[in-house]
């Protein structure tokens, strides 16, 4: 525990409070159906759970996504994305969104092993459900969007999977979304660095997991296609830009979109579309990843 802890567990403590506060007073996305807190380890934690959504009477499989939410890796959950993920499955997918341990208790690993044990569980659900695990995405915002690149790289790469050994990796991803995605921890940044002892340990800099704090360090050819979406108002915009840059270099395809400028008279957020899908900006950014994961699939 860092000197930092109680002061970042009060912060996003107070977070959780404005989620909760902002879901209330949007509507869920209708006709998706939704089946909740399904364990994906034999532990009975709350952080090995996952909600699955579907369209209401969908009668053939359908392409999947995986959610990975955000919340500075040791705060949120599941049900803050919720509203999201019912507007993804209203548009024709299988989503799949999920818990893992936070940090300030649990460790950055544990995180990675945790969406690994999700993805073996999701391989064995899909056929209780209408999933065509075939044609399956991932998506993250935020710390999820970090997340999400590190086991998109870990899955493409043997080195890195023994790093956190785990084996070959039970679904294949056709795309990644990474929305306003974290990109850098260990360049000076005062927002960015108190979470690294959260996540390493005190001596995070001697952690053999300290490269992962910067995607540069991890990107790898043969990883997905990537769509990054950021906006004026994101606070780490500059993560989205070098996460392209690093996919650039590593020959990985990639699209950004950077929602510049105002919309409805004020900027728009850290992860806009994910914090409330409705809206006319919201769903161009949802609409465009998914066209770009249909390209893919």
């Amino acid at each position: 525990m860092s000197i930092f802890t109680p002061v970042l567990k009060l912060f996003w403590k107070q977070n959780a409070k404005e989620d909760f506060e902002r879901l209330a007073g949007q509507t869920p996305a209708a006709g998706v159906t939704a089946v909740c807190d399904i364990c994906y380890a034999d532990d009975g934690l709350k952080e090995h759970m996952l909600d699955v959504y579907f369209p209401e009477n969908a009668d053939s499989p359908l392409p999947v996504i995986i959610d990975i939410h955000g919340g500075g890796w040791m705060a949120g959950s599941k049900e803050i994305n919720k509203n999201y993920c019912l507007a993804l499955a209203k548009r024709g997918w299988c989503v799949f969104n999920i818990n893992y341990r936070l940090a300030g208790k649990y460790r950055f690993w544990q995180q990675i092993e945790d969406i690994f044990l999700a993805f073996d569980r999701i391989k064995e659900l899909s056929a209780d459900f209408p999933a065509d695990i075939s044609r399956c995405c991932l998506t993250g915002d935020s710390a999820g969007g970090h997340l999400a690149v590190c086991v998109s790289a870990i899955s493409a790469s043997y080195i890195q999977r023994q790093n956190f050994s785990v084996g070959e990796p039970a679904l294949k991803f056709r795309a990644v979304g990474a929305i306003s995605p974290a990109a850098d921890l260990i360049s000076p940044n005062i927002i960015m660095n108190v979470n690294l002892p959260e996540l390493l340990g005190r001596d995070c800099k001697k952690s053999k997991y300290y490269k992962y704090m910067d995607v540069e360090n991890i990107v790898v050819k043969n990883m997905p296609p990537f769509y990054i979406a950021t906006s004026s108002g994101d606070f780490i915009r500059s993560h989205s830009y070098k996460l392209k840059k690093a996919l650039d270099a590593a020959g990985v395809e990639n699209t950004l979109h950077d929602f510049k400028g105002k919309y409805t008279g004020r900027e728009l957020p850290h992860v806009f579309s994910v914090l409330d899908p409705s809206p006319s900006y919201s769903r161009e950014c949802i609409d465009e990843m998914l066209d770009f994961f249909k390209a893919h699939i």
